[in-house]
């Protein structure tokens, strides 16, 4: 093995390290009793690693009803996303749209503007429509938030989808929803499992407009349930770890497997056009 190769091995793992190692010490941290934490120096390793944390943590704090509601929420803002937003692209690649480009140009645009902006406005709608403490209410937001980003992304695809298979498939006598369905999601998978990720990932991370819009404890979601672990005199480090573990492990998950699509999705985004 020559030297540039062992370069690279060094470099990739040493990055590979600073990458791990942050969710290795939450790990860590989320194992060790409460005495060990602030210890000097810190123990990278401990004999009396337990589970005691997770264990309290489910036994004294709704921790399980914050998961089950973040699933429900990124999952229903997942679907809602990437459902609207590959009818929408497949509308702008396929048929003729006046003030396209004007249209494509507003979505970018509206990523630009701070969500902070938009809190008072949010909360008046839903308070209109008597969504606050609802799911609705957040999958609404969510899907708000995402659906720009995600017609932009799909569109692109879409445009990669030759026209011919659409005529074909009309001339065989499939109906316009038929080659949707059965023609453009298929050949359009990897782009459609990147808009997904990038949305659930959303849902699932945001903090402010779950705090905004949800009052109610039994609608929490894991990201304000976690942040309401922070006592005004005391944290317990150990159990808001092992929480963060909680909250990380099923993005970890879903990254895994669905990883090889994602990577199609940019390099085919990447070399298409």
């Amino acid at each position: 093995m020559d030297v540039g190769a062992v370069l690279r091995w060094v470099v990739l793992l040493a990055a590979l390290v600073v990458v791990l190692f942050p969710f290795y010490w939450m790990i860590n941290t989320s194992l060790k009793p409460a005495h060990e934490i602030f210890q000097t120096p810190p123990t990278f390793f401990s004999s009396a690693w337990s589970f005691d944390a997770y264990r309290s943590l489910i036994e004294t704090r709704p921790i399980l009803r914050y998961f089950v509601n973040s699933l429900l929420v990124a999952t229903g803002s997942t679907v809602l996303s990437v459902g609207l937003a590959a009818l929408a692209a497949y509308g702008f690649t396929r048929f003729f749209v006046r003030g396209e480009l004007v249209f494509i140009l507003f979505l970018l645009f509206t990523k630009m503007l701070p969500e902070t902006l938009l809190v008072i406005p949010y909360f008046q709608i839903m308070a209109d429509l008597g969504l606050i403490n609802s799911y609705a209410a957040l999958i609404l937001a969510y899907t708000s938030f995402a659906l720009p980003f995600s017609i932009w992304m799909l569109i692109g695809f879409f445009r990669a989808i030759p026209r011919e298979l659409d005529e074909s498939a009309i001339i065989d006598g499939a109906t316009r929803l038929q080659v949707f369905f059965r023609v453009m999601l298929p050949l359009a998978r990897p782009g459609l499992v990147a808009v997904a990720l990038f949305t659930f990932l959303i849902a699932w991370n945001s903090y402010v407009w779950a705090l905004v819009l949800t009052t109610d404890q039994s609608r929490f979601v894991l990201s304000v349930g976690i942040a309401n672990l922070m006592g005004e005199y005391r944290i317990d480090w150990n159990e808001l770890m092992a929480a963060t573990v909680i909250a990380a492990l099923p993005v970890m998950v879903i990254y895994a497997f669905l990883e090889r699509h994602l990577v199609a999705g940019i390099t085919a985004g990447a070399v298409k056009g």
